[in-house]
């Protein structure tokens, strides 16, 4: 047979009416990708014993470009496309932010002892760390990590109160 080039020629438009015949419209460019893919692949596994290279090449080259369809087919099924609005209404962020602003992080300060409540305000409203309200207090980090634990159990027996 003569080079790749030549046979690419030849086939090219083979490979847009197999595009063609099967309605393909969208991504055109991709499926002729596959297309030459498969006409490569079909040059090299030729076996002239079994029949006309032509024949051999359109089979595989179609199959080929049937099988890209039936798994973007598949995909597409499977996979649905979020518009914003539905972005905005399950946002779970937004539920954290407003959980996290100021006013409502005070709110969570009730029941809460004095260095428990230093943790939460210092935590959420100044971002500090732990090693930071610990030098703040002239504490070890180990107690502010005590008074993190505590506030945490204290927190989540309260939001399971408010929750039942």
């Amino acid at each position: 047979m003569t080079d790749f080039s030549a046979i690419t020629e030849k086939f090219t438009p083979m490979i847009h009416h197999i595009i063609q015949s099967l309605s393909i419209y969208k991504n055109k460019e991709e499926y002729f990708q596959v297309g030459l893919i498969a006409l490569w692949e079909s040059y090299r596994n030729f076996n002239a014993d079994h029949g006309k290279f032509h024949n051999y090449a359109y089979t595989v080259i179609k199959g080929r470009i049937m099988n890209e369809l039936k798994k973007h087919h598949k995909y597409d099924a499977n996979t649905k496309p979020t518009d914003a609005l539905k972005l905005e209404i399950m946002a779970p962020l937004s539920l954290h932010e407003e959980a996290f602003k100021s006013e409502n992080i005070f709110a969570y300060t009730e029941g809460l002892t004095l260095n428990q409540q230093r943790w939460l305000l210092q935590t959420y409203l100044h971002n500090r760390t732990v090693t930071e309200i610990a030098e703040i207090y002239e504490v070890s980090p180990s107690a502010v990590k005590s008074w993190r634990r505590s506030a945490l159990v204290k927190l989540r027996r309260q939001m399971n109160v408010g929750c039942k």
